[in-house]
């Protein structure tokens, strides 16, 4: 109707375009030498007709692309983007970086759109649909965001790295890593065979829990034991030999300094990731605490695998306790900087994903009487007294398992996945180019009423009927695919274990709420205490 209107106005003869032209003629502008007032007033009318056009098509619902620019989100700055809503100058605290984004996807919707140095877009998704299509698109070489802090230190460190390690690394040259690596880290027969020294280690463990109670059956600083507990279980699996880290009043502080060096460099990975980047300028507080910390976990763990490489020739010999350890060691196109580098990644992550996990899991059972009721019958019926932990009496228990896969639901040590897209993808109605950054955050998609009824409820039950693949698609606290944690069923196993023998020995309690803290993975915040009563 708009469009036959103006042909007919500007291009017609019939008396509405006389009329208007007689009126044009009349002003007192008009000057009848000239056609410039001519021109301007048919320019007008022209320009105007557009307008009403433009507005015409948005009125009919007929939408234009939209890209990652068109994605709502904080305001950005130039050069730094988004990145001072971290600041002192912003809304949020680098501390509960997991609680901004409940916020941020409260107030901007499903997809937002963050920006960092260079007003570089990176978007996040909470969409289950969204989620599955951007990672399910990844290729042989799937590609994430490196760490940029780690990234640019290692490369300043020649001596000591030949390469980002498997977190960081990308492309053939990951894909190299992760084959020389991981076959036996992956392996269900090195799991198998690691099972009585996890055993071994677990006992230690509860004996240390014993030893740290107080009166009332409390201890204090749980968080550390679990930590100890990573560090020791970590370092047997990789370096093949114990190290005490769970002795009863150990004398040896090396334990505490690396747990401490490496959350001190997950927070320091933390603050030049998500605060300004100024550390690029200049050398920040930040930046000076990740290279102390990279440089104490280096000089620890080097001491602890020199130990045991000096072993070699014995552990070649003995049984496959050492595989993991020998098939770093002797890998025949690695050399030592990248063995240590690897062993390095390997234990840095082994702490903080079970320690941080096990308090969670724990946690969650401690407020949940009815649950742990059920899981203690459960575990009596698959280990009667005295009866040792198997593979097979695990394989029975149902319960137990289903408690876990809650657990990484409701808690996950890592709340999202980060993915650069290989291709061109559409995502709730935007179109991100081959490039984009996207952080799909798995975590607070399971806690939304659309993908699980009762959703901020621990229900171990839910797990024990028939689940869509969909929804437990999103409970993956290791990453997916080829980029998946290598690590994922080790700490799968001492989980089970762990949680076995704990609710074995002990009615395990928690007052109050577990405070949680962001530092670059999720984790409770310091000083958790739970009670340990012995069971009758």
């Amino acid at each position: 109707m708009i469009r036959n209107f103006l042909n007919t106005v500007l291009f017609s003869n019939d008396s509405r375009s006389d009329k208007i032209h007689k009126i044009y003629k009349e002003s007192r502008y008009f000057d009848a030498t000239s056609d410039i007032g001519y021109s301007i007033w048919l320019t007008f009318i022209i320009l105007t007709g557009c307008s009403i056009i433009k507005r015409y098509w948005k009125c009919t619902n007929v939408r234009e692309k939209k890209f990652p620019q068109d994605v709502p989100g904080p305001k950005a700055i130039p050069i730094f983007g988004t990145r001072w809503i971290y600041s002192l100058f912003g809304f949020y605290n680098l501390n509960k970086v997991h609680e901004a984004y409940k916020d941020l996807f409260h107030r901007y919707g499903s997809i937002v759109k963050e920006e960092a140095l260079w007003n570089v877009p990176v978007i996040s998704i909470m969409d289950r649909d969204s989620i599955e299509k951007v990672l399910k698109q990844s290729g042989k070489y799937p590609f994430r965001p490196p760490n940029e802090v780690t990234a640019y230190y290692r490369k300043s460190r020649p001596d000591r790295y030949t390469n980002l390690g498997l977190v960081n690394e990308q492309g053939e040259k990951w894909h190299e890593l992760r084959l020389t690596l991981t076959p036996e880290l992956t392996s269900n027969k090195t799991m198998k065979h690691f099972l009585p020294e996890l055993i071994t280690v677990t006992e230690d463990f509860i004996r240390l829990i014993n030893s740290s109670r107080n009166d009332d059956d409390i201890v204090i600083d749980f968080e550390q034991l679990c930590n100890r507990l990573g560090l020791e279980s970590t370092c047997t699996l990789v370096l093949g030999k114990r190290f005490g880290f769970l002795q009863e009043n150990n004398a040896d502080p090396m334990g505490q300094i690396l747990a401490d060096a490496i959350r001190g460099q997950f927070c320091a990975s933390r603050d030049t990731f998500y605060g300004l980047p100024l550390w690029k300028v200049f050398t920040t507080p930040a930046y000076k605490q990740f290279i102390h910390c990279e440089d104490t976990i280096y000089d620890v763990i080097s001491v602890l695998v020199e130990n045991a490489i000096e072993e070699e020739a014995e552990l070649c010999a003995t049984d496959d306790f050492h595989r993991v350890f020998k098939s770093i060691l002797l890998a025949p196109t690695l050399d030592i900087r990248d063995k240590k580098a690897a062993i390095i990644d390997f234990i840095a992550a082994g702490i903080k994903t079970l320690g941080n996990t096990l308090v969670f899991l724990l946690y969650l059972i401690a407020k949940h009487p009815d649950v742990q009721e059920k899981l203690y019958k459960e575990i009596e019926h698959i280990t009667p007294t005295n009866e040792q932990i198997t593979m097979e009496s695990l394989r029975g228990a149902v319960y137990l398992r289903a408690c876990i896969m809650e657990a990484f639901r409701l808690l996950p040590t890592a709340p999202c996945v980060a993915r650069i897209l290989e291709q061109k993808t559409d995502i709730n109605g935007f179109t991100l180019p081959p490039g984009s950054v996207v952080l799909c955050h798995t975590w607070l998609a399971c806690l939304e009423e659309l993908n699980f009824q009762r959703a901020t409820e621990f229900l171990p039950e839910r797990w024990l009927e028939d689940v869509n693949h969909k929804l437990s698609f999103l409970v993956i606290p290791f990453g997916y695919g080829r980029r998946m944690c290598p690590g994922k069923r080790f700490v799968e196993l001492e989980l089970q274990v762990v949680l076995t023998q704990v609710i074995k020995n002990y009615e395990i309690h928690f007052d109050g709420e577990l405070e949680l803290e962001f530092e670059f993975l999720l984790g409770p915040a310091p000083s958790t205490k739970f009670n340990f009563r012995n069971r009758k």
